[in-house]
């Protein structure tokens, strides 16, 4: 998060020095202090005036993250022609005119552009890009390897690492396509978080701890994104019609999360909370939302309320959980296995964009996702529906960073005992 000085040294450089470089470094400053308005206005204001490609090119990334997406669109498209012989900035606009498309809901045209940014040919560009100080050496000696249209029957697949834990539970559903195909052996990179939830998962997988032990000798290597592009043909296939990942009978959680969850015995709904996440992506400060926001729904709604909140708590959140009576059940979650477990014993998850409510729309738990005006493209341009789980509804924005109409719908849906 920028700091007050940061943005009041950005606005004084902007006034003694107005042009798009200042400009852009004040719309940047105002973006991450949460003063989207401002920051949409000085925009919009440049959208016109910018003349150099790269700064045009920048401005139309400012312009995606507040959400501006006509514009960005615009922009991008009228950039790209030149910059046909720099690999690394074409690829970078390429990907963000999908994006741009997806959230617009041209899923057909975002996709193509999405799906040729997987050939081989660009993976040593985007693994560059992604890699510490541009060594992507750790991928040079495997750059045959990557999985595009290839056949998958009796070969070995390693399914690398990339994004987080709700990208990997929201893409794991084409690993039985994999398998379907006739890949007999599945390598994936699991992070420690997940490994026994996925481990016990009905999913045809060996989960590895990282990605370079194991690609020596496998025939393919590809990523959860990759696989998104390769399998999902349209908006809508396929779809999860039910639970893809499938729970341990025997595991057993803590005692102290079992009391807890004991505690509650009043026959009200019992309802799971996800406010914010701890991870900085692009959609940051937005994704999030302060506990105090949510207040009028924990005041209005006849239910039990529990957080599964697993990061340090601020002593204002402390504060309002007390207030309001919140159970506290991260301290006990030790993995998303236990969380898979706690959302079986929930009617209702309410959650930011993060790995939980993926988790609960990967098991059909009932989960309601409140979405920021400017959130994550695979959100597409859906309003309360979405392909990805029959399970989950969405609340979404009207006007980046106001949560109020947000909350105030889910309150009034909680209050006419609206199924979850």
């Amino acid at each position: 998060m920028h700091s007050l000085h940061e943005l009041t040294t950005s606005y004084a450089a902007y006034q003694q020095e107005t042009n798009i470089r200042t400009a852009l470094d004040l719309i940047d400053k105002l973006r991450f202090a949460g003063k989207a308005d401002d920051a949409i206005d000085l925009a919009s204001k440049w959208s016109d005036t910018a003349a150099a490609p790269i700064s045009r090119a920048q401005l139309a990334y400012a312009m995606s993250c507040l959400g501006m997406l006509v514009p960005a669109e615009r922009i991008l498209q009228e950039v790209l022609p030149q910059f046909e012989t720099d690999g690394e900035t074409r690829y970078q606009l390429l990907l963000e005119l999908a994006i741009v498309k997806y959230c617009m809901g041209k899923f057909h045209e975002a996709h193509l552009l999405q799906r040729t940014l997987h050939q081989p040919e660009w993976c040593e560009i985007w693994t560059r890009l992604v890699s510490p100080n541009h060594d992507n050496n750790w991928f040079l000696p495997h750059k045959d390897k990557v999985l595009y249209d290839q056949p998958v029957a009796g070969k070995t697949i390693m399914i690398a690492g990339e994004g987080g834990a709700g990208d990997l539970l929201l893409f794991s559903r084409y690993v039985k396509r994999l398998q379907q195909e006739g890949a007999a052996l599945i390598y994936c990179h699991v992070p420690p978080a997940l490994q026994s939830l996925m481990v016990n998962s009905g999913l045809p997988i060996v989960a590895v701890d990282d990605t370079f032990s194991q690609m020596a000798e496998c025939d393919f290597v590809t990523w959860t994104f990759a696989l998104f592009t390769r399998y999902q043909k349209s908006p809508y296939f396929p779809a999860a019609e039910e639970s893809y990942l499938a729970l341990s009978a025997s595991h057993a959680l803590a005692d102290g999360l079992q009391e807890k969850l004991r505690r509650s015995g009043s026959g009200r709904r019992r309802i799971g909370l996800v406010w914010r996440s701890a991870t900085q992506v692009r959609h940051e400060p937005y994704r999030s939302m302060d506990l105090q926001a949510l207040v009028p729904l924990l005041e209005s709604a006849d239910a039990d309320f529990f957080s599964l909140q697993v990061d340090i708590l601020s002593e204002e959140e402390k504060v309002l959980m007390e207030r309001h009576q919140i159970v506290d059940l991260a301290p006990h979650l030790a993995s998303f296995e236990d969380s898979a477990h706690v959302l079986e014993q929930l009617d209702l998850l309410i959650s930011v964009d993060s790995a939980p409510a993926h988790l609960a729309g990967a098991r059909q738990r009932p989960v309601w996702l409140v979405l920021a005006g400017s959130c994550d493209y695979r959100w597409y341009d859906c309003q309360r529906f979405t392909p990805w789980y029959s399970s989950m509804r969405l609340y979404r924005q009207a006007r980046l960073g106001d949560w109020q109409p947000v909350v105030a719908a889910m309150s009034a849906d909680l209050s006419a005992q609206i199924p979850a």
